[in-house]
């Protein structure tokens, strides 16, 4: 955006302006020694830091006092220190008050690092002082407490205290007449916004930021006085009332964001008088009323986003005059009428968002004059009429939605969008309702040679699903959910090498499922839904929505690599078995059978599905028992068999704990957990006739025995009801399952969690422990999981699920919940649970609790802000981790194993190293997760079973020949992380070709081989010297996955290497503009 690239570039030449005044004395005192007082202060803040400063002496080499050569340091007259700039450097540790003794001090810069505790109050006064940056750390406190309400900053020209943890009130500058850049967003900072006073006190301002703060109050009078004012961005706070007249006095503006917050009221007229606006970003607020047709004073606006307000009447037609308009983002307000736009005035315009309105009429004709559009969304209009022909001259329109309009004629739509060649997504749900039919294969469509996203869902069209659809070879997800098709399922739906989510439920289509769908790669191998392609457009935060048939409120996926892997086949006509192949989707998350006519036993197979969440065969006529494999199906949340005709006895264990009785209910025969207590060995049977599940319309004789079935029904609950108050309490709390011993079935739930107290291991030295000691017991820890709700879930792997836990006081723990038999007596287990507690390192997530529930082991760790590793590089994007911090990832996932294997007592063998399993705290410092489970839930020896040790793409190639795993092998489960931290991506992606970087590990070695190495760093990493930095540690990676595990180095000879290549870092300051550009708007 060139309004915040000049802001960049303002701040960038201030700094550059500071320190050059000093360089003409700079090198003769580069030779000189430093005075006693500056040479005394820098040594002091190397001190308070965790680990000092590379490259700057240590205690041991106290002699040398030439601090004007120390990296980092800048002198000027007579030696005295004059810069300090070290910004992303990793420094960790606290900043020393003697740094307030560099009196002649004009520039600090500690920006990105991970310093801690308050700024010194000396800091804030020091007179010399032009640029303060001290961003993107983790210092805490009130900025006017600490300096006793008196900041003293004369010379200030650029305050930036962003991304920290300050809080109280904003501070001010007294009498700092030339400050240009004032950043204090990203903190805890509260109260109102002190306009009138920053503004007196520095009308020079050209750079105000206070975002993603906890400002509240009135919108303040007083910006008027900054005359100069470039960028105002007050996004992110809870400021509420309307916008005051003297804002539109700023005629200076260029970038005004107030997103997020509470304003409200009309826009005034007087927005004509902010001519030199580039940006207008006031989403997510309540102003109401017309937009003031006032854009033909604006000519620079490149971007106007205004959703999710109460905007209404008709679009002002100035808006036309914008010819620079790039963004245009109105959605979810209450405009009317056609939309009359000039489309052909507007030719920039690349994004286009007009849905949630009430917009009438046919689409313009015009639109795709915008020859660079990308994404198109009018969806959840009133619009009628066909799509127009024209739409076939969108040649780079990537993502388009018409959804929830009064579109006729799909054929001619299908048949006018299938030429557009960059085409990834169409959605057109809930159109055509005139009884159309699908198009079949004779209506011409052949093309869509990109898509990867196919939604024509709730049309209610007849006919089949035509074959046309097999030849769209990149499709990832197709919803063809909701209409009246009719005939099988075709067997090519299982071949698409992408295809990770199909929907087709609530249609007539019948017939047996084919055996194809159990074979589709998409939910087979891992990485085949992580994305396509580096030909395929990849454009974040357009809204998909999905709704489930018993989900009130849909859920909103603003990327398609988002959706779980799903096969919904429900409410269907589909007949025959349970395909038992389907056990081999191991990738699937959602599996959705119900209301068919299936018949048939349950495959025990389908435990093999390891990945599922939500399992619903409900409303068939399936028989037989519930398989006991089905517990082993760990991530499990939602599973659903009522009304069927299955008998037996309820499975124990793993998930089945968690789910209701709705779940198993319209089952007769079935007994046990959530249902009826089962017949005694020496009871004499109950006979009770089946009621039949399936689908509700059931004929006359099948009526007949469903009465004769209820008839008996109700002779069963009489005779439970006997045994009632016994067994209800089991039956009716999850929690209760997951407390309780089988020893015990009388016990009291209550009593019993009341006195179980959870022991508390003592904090490290590594950790903070402020708080006393504490009590907590097994009820404190039920609470704090709501009983263990499946809500609370955060994670699940090999081991067991993952709680989130919010305890009384507030504190957030993490509570691993390791479920079935174990092999170690109770006395056995918590000897090594305590032992594995005592392992502790900055870089090891501690074992802060255990407690046993039942046949249940919980056990308790820290509650990691930033989730995980994989999260970071694969979820939300690799572009969301700078290199700087992907170094230091790297750096500190290292030194955790380097303790396990050399330094802790006992040594530990991690054996499931994975991004997943590392996890980064509020300060992005990693952490391992999960060291030492396997000596718990495994004997002690070290044979590796494939359930519980090592994830694919990680696990060491000897361990396909071997039975024992090793410390090399933890090493080369290490080295494909870092190539995950190089590349970006996961270590298997089944989206790319085989040898074409589907193993990355095998293509990542072959590229660095043949000298092609800088081929394979994440395309985010542009900097020339952060690229270096990347080959560097691709060639440390490249050691650790060697195929022969004696030439891998060990876990200390990594760490070596990685701190060698921090060393290595440039030592210049960088400035980076890391906020959003115009090419990257919310779809949100």
């Amino acid at each position: 955006m060139a309004s915040r690239a000049s802001a960049v570039l303002l701040v960038t030449a201030l700094c550059a302006a500071a320190l050059s005044r000093s360089r003409s004395f700079g090198a003769a005192a580069q030779t000189q020694p430093c005075g006693a007082g500056d040479l005394a202060a820098l040594r002091g803040f190397s001190a308070g830091l965790d680990a000092g400063v590379d490259g700057w002496p240590t205690a041991a080499n106290a002699s040398d006092d030439a601090c004007c050569d120390w990296p980092g340091v800048t002198c000027g007259e007579a030696a005295a220190v004059v810069g300090l700039a070290l910004p992303n450097r990793t420094l960790r540790g606290q900043v020393a008050a003697s740094l307030a003794g560099l009196v002649a001090l004009r520039v600090l810069d500690l920006s990105g690092n991970a310093l801690r505790g308050a700024l010194p109050a000396g800091l804030l006064r020091l007179r010399s002082l032009e640029v303060l940056d001290v961003s993107a750390n983790a210092l805490a406190g009130g900025l006017l407490a600490a300096a006793a309400g008196a900041i003293d900053l004369p010379a200030a020209r650029v305050f930036n205290v962003s991304y920290n943890a300050f809080n109280g009130t904003h501070p001010v500058l007294p009498g700092a007449r030339n400050l240009s850049a004032y950043d204090a967003s990203g903190n805890a900072f509260e109260g109102p916004v002190h306009a009138a006073t920053l503004c007196a006190e520095s009308p020079a301002l050209r750079v105000l930021r206070l975002s993603l703060n906890r400002l509240s109050g009135a919108f303040p009078a007083g910006f008027g006085q900054c005359r100069s004012l470039i960028e105002l961005s007050l996004d992110g706070n809870g400021i509420h009332g309307a916008l005051p007249d003297d804002l539109f006095g700023v005629t200076s503006l260029q970038f005004l964001s107030l997103h997020t917050n509470s304003i409200s009221g009309g826009l005034s007229p007087r927005l004509r008088n902010l001519s030199r606006l580039v940006r207008l970003d006031f989403s997510f607020n309540a102003f109401s009323g017309p937009l003031p047709d006032v854009f033909d004073a604006l000519a620079g606006l490149q971007e106007l986003s205004a959703p999710s307000n109460q905007l209404s009447g008709e679009l002002p037609a100035t808006i036309s005059r914008c010819r620079l308009l790039r963004v245009l983002n109105l959605r979810n307000n209450s405009f009317v009428g056609d939309i009359g736009l000039d489309f052909r005035a507007l030719r920039g315009l690349v994004y286009l968002d007009l849905g949630a309105n009430g917009f009438t009429g046919p689409i313009p004709a015009s639109l795709p004059e915008c020859r660079g559009m990308a994404a198109l969304n009018l969806g959840r209009n009133k619009l009628t009429g066909e799509i127009p022909a024209s739409f076939a001259n969108f040649s780079a329109l990537s993502f388009l939605s018409l959804t929830g309009n009064s579109f006729s004629n799909v054929s001619s739509a299908l048949q006018t969008l299938q030429g557009l060649p960059n085409l990834t997504s169409l959605v057109l749900t809930r159109n055509f309702h005139s009884g159309e039919e699908m198009p079949s294969d004779d209506a011409g469509i052949a093309g869509f040679p990109s898509i990867q996203v196919l939604v024509i869902a709730n049309c209610e069209l007849h006919g089949t699903i035509p074959s046309w659809i097999a030849g769209l070879r990149k499709l990832r997800v197709l919803d063809l959910s909701w209409n009246r098709l009719a005939g099988p399922i075709p067997p090519w739906l299982g071949q698409f090498d992408r295809l990770f989510y199909l929907d087709i439920s609530n249609n007539s289509l019948q017939g047996e499922i084919p055996g194809s769908l159990a074979q589709m790669p998409g939910l087979v191998a891992a990485g085949a839904h992580s994305g396509g392609g580096d030909d395929e457009a990849q454009v974040q935060d357009f809204p998909f929505f999905m709704r489930r048939n018993t989900s009130v409120q849909g859920r909103q996926y603003n990327q398609v690599d988002s959706f779980p892997p799903s096969l919904v086949l429900g409410h269907n006509n589909l007949t025959g078995g349970v395909p038992a192949a389907l056990g081999a989707l191991t990738r699937v998350h959602i599996v959705d059978l119900s209301w068919n006519r299936l018949s048939g036993p349950i495959p025990p197979d389908l435990s093999g599905m390891t990945s599922l969440e939500s399992l619903d065969m409900s409303n068939n006529a399936l028989s037989g028992v519930i398989p006991a494999s089905l517990t082993q199906l760990s991530f499990l949340s939602h599973f659903d068999v009522s009304f069927n005709n299955l008998s037996g006895e309820v499975p124990v264990g793993g998930q089945f704990s968690t789910f209701s009785r709705g779940d198993f209910q319209g089952n007769p025969l079935l007994c046990g957990i959530h249902v009826a207590r089962c017949t005694r060995k020496d009871e004499p049977p109950r006979a009770v006739d089946g009621g039949g599940g399936g689908k509700q319309e059931r004929s006359a004789g099948t009526g007949v025995a469903a009465a004769i079935g209820v008839a008996t029904a109700l002779l069963v609950a009489v005779a439970a009801a006997v045994t009632w108050r016994v067994w209800s309490k089991r039956q009716e709390d999850n929690a209760r399952v997951a407390a309780d011993d089988d020893d015990d079935d009388d016990g009291s739930l209550e009593s019993a969690a009341k006195s179980t107290l959870v022991l508390l291991f003592p904090a490290g030295e590594e950790e903070d422990s402020d708080e006393g000691e504490r009590a907590m017991t097994l009820e404190d820890v039920m609470k704090a999981t709501r009983n263990f709700d499946a809500s609370c879930i955060v994670g699940c792997g090999g081991f067991g699920m993952v709680y989130r836990a919010t305890l009384a006081d507030g504190s957030e723990v993490a509570v691993k919940r390791l479920s079935g038999d174990f092999w170690q007596m109770e006395r056995e287990f918590r000897a090594e649970v305590e032992t594995l507690s005592r392992v502790r390192h900055r870089n090891l997530v501690p074992l802060q609790g255990y407690c046993r529930a039942g046949k249940d082991r919980l056990l308790i760790y820290p509650y990691m802000e930033n989730g995980s590793l994989d999260h970071w590089l694969h979820e939300r994007g690799g572009g969301a981790l700078a290199w700087p911090a992907r170094l230091g990832i790297a750096r500190g996932a290292a030194r955790g194993l380097a303790h396990l294997h050399a330094s802790s007592e006992p040594r530990v063998l991690h054996r499931d190293i994975k991004s997943s399993n590392i996890l980064l705290d509020a300060r992005l410092e990693p952490k391992l997760a999960d060291f030492g489970l396997a000596r718990l839930v495994l004997p002690t020896d070290t044979h590796v079973t494939t359930d519980l040790v090592g994830t694919l793409g990680y696990i060491p190639p000897e361990y396909g020949s071997s039975s024992v795993a090793t410390y090399r092998g933890d090493v080369y489960s290490l080295g494909v992380v870092l190539l995950e931290l190089v590349t970006g991506r996961r270590p298997v992606d089944m989206a790319r070709p085989v040898g074409g970087g589907r193993d990355v590990t095998s293509w990542a070695v072959r590229m660095r081989r043949e000298a092609r190495g800088d081929e394979v760093i994440d395309t985010s990493v542009d900097e020339r010297k952060h690229r270096e930095e990347a080959a560097m540690v691709l060639d440390v990676a490249c050691a650790c996955v060697n195929d022969n595990p004696k030439s891998r180095p060990t876990a200390r000879q990594v760490v070596e290497w990685l701190e060698a290549i921090a060393a290595s870092a440039s030592l210049a300051p960088r400035v980076t503009d890391t906020v959003h550009t115009v090419n990257t708007c919310n779809w949100r």
